[in-house]
């Protein structure tokens, strides 16, 4: 069984032959895309116009409500959906950064450049970077992000002018949400979803802690890493990224007995502005597990400059496990909302209410089907699920099933959080 399927079935209850969804494509806050590749030997086409085989719309639409059963199971969907509240802090709120490490873009920032992205760096500033592996993303979605952002700055340099508040942020959204949305998904060998290479990763960036930088919050995710820190007096940002880089590729590709290339040249980081996004970074980041469905992933922690904990982390995770693989999602059950250190924590519910866990996504309702085109076998499809709106335990959504970037089908269902 394929790792992208495996992710599939950690989601969904579903099997063969009715499961209709092979693999996640994307996946965002309100949206998912998936795929499913059509093949001659499933079973409904030994009935369904036997020698003019068609794939029976009803399936198309049930490949829409499983899609849209994965996106309720992010932890964030399903928390909203069981009326209970996020996660509470573990552990003392983390001290903020000095207000002179907060950095709006004034002159004192520079512009640097260190492959294809422009870097800003100011002196005592707080950041929130993210370096990913080399394989972590596919070519064409890179190339697709890659194309939008030279245009922006090559715009920019065409005027002779600076980039505008409104394109930094679009850089911003390009690079730590589009990115991220496509990260998450688990695409390529997902080296560090091996225990030993997320150790030491986990060691290098919480080694010089303290000493070199403030490291406020961090994860080590299978195919990425974020961390939100602040270098003191005499450290370039570009020094210690390269430092983390250099000497984690060399560590892990022997522990792997293999060579090559292991993190993508190009990192992204953002100059932190003001203490509402410095809270905004860390709460991302210690939550960046439960966003992709993992459980029980301790790869992730911090440290406030005063010693207590990172607002969420709880206590930083033991840096040494035996090797294991950290487990994914088991198939029906919901992920737990962490803490940041990947423990379950246990959300206390009203007299009568039914737990989180025992909820599962249900399609009560079919607003409305368009059907546009007809799918035979060796046909690829891309389903992708909106939430459009919510109301009590029940999600309304839009799917969309298109091939070969032509629609063949449009539905709007309901789908509810029930106990079964």
């Amino acid at each position: 069984m394929s790792d992208a399927l495996e992710q599939v079935k950690a989601r969904i209850p579903h099997r063969e032959p009715f499961l209709f969804v092979d693999r996640i494509l994307e996946q965002g806050q309100g949206r998912i895309v998936t795929e499913r590749i059509v093949r001659a030997d499933e079973p409904q086409f030994q009935g369904h116009y036997p020698g003019s085989p068609l794939m029976p719309g009803v399936l198309l639409c049930e490949a829409c409500f499983q899609t849209g059963a994965m996106l309720l199971r992010s932890a964030g969907a399903l928390a909203r959906s069981a009326g209970s509240q996020p996660a509470q802090a573990v552990g003392a709120p983390p001290t903020a950064p000095p207000e002179s490490a907060f950095a709006p873009i004034d002159p004192r920032v520079m512009k640097r450049h260190r492959g294809y992205l422009p870097h800003w760096e100011r002196e005592h500033a707080t950041y929130f970077v993210t370096f990913r592996l080399a394989d972590s993303l596919p070519a064409d979605a890179r190339k697709r992000i890659e194309d939008q952002r030279y245009d922006i700055v090559k715009t920019a340099e065409h005027l002779n002018r600076p980039l505008t508040d409104t394109e930094r942020e679009r850089l911003d959204q390009l690079y730590s949400v589009t990115f991220d949305e496509l990260l998450n998904v688990g695409h390529g060998a997902c080296h560090l979803a091996n225990a030993d290479c997320a150790a030491v990763v986990a060691e290098t960036l919480t080694k010089w802690d303290g000493e070199r930088y403030a490291l406020y919050a961090w994860c080590v995710m299978p195919n990425h890493v974020h961390a939100v820190f602040r270098p003191f007096a005499g450290q370039a940002l570009g020094e210690i990224l390269h430092s983390w880089k250099s000497f984690t590729a060399k560590a892990c590709n022997k522990l792997l007995g293999r060579t090559g290339e292991f993190w993508q040249r190009e990192s992204f980081d953002r100059l932190i502005r003001d203490r509402e996004e410095f809270d905004k970074r860390v709460r991302y980041t210690v939550e960046n597990p439960a966003a992709a469905g993992l459980v029980g992933w301790k790869w992730v922690g911090g440290s406030a400059v005063d010693g207590a904990s990172t607002a969420g982390a709880g206590e930083a995770p033991a840096l040494r496990g035996a090797g294991e693989t950290p487990a994914l999602p088991t198939a029906g059950e919901a992920p737990a909302s962490p803490t940041a250190a990947g423990e379950a924590l246990a959300s206390p519910t009203a007299a009568g209410e039914v737990p989180a866990s025992r909820r599962k996504p249900v399609l009560t309702r079919i607003l409305e089907a368009k059907f546009r085109g007809m799918v035979v076998p060796g046909d690829v499809l891309r389903v992708e699920v909106e939430q459009e709106e919510k109301m009590g335990d029940a999600f309304v959504m839009n799917g969309k099933v298109s091939c070969a970037g032509k629609n063949v089908l449009r539905v709007k269902f309901i789908v509810a959080m029930i106990e079964l």
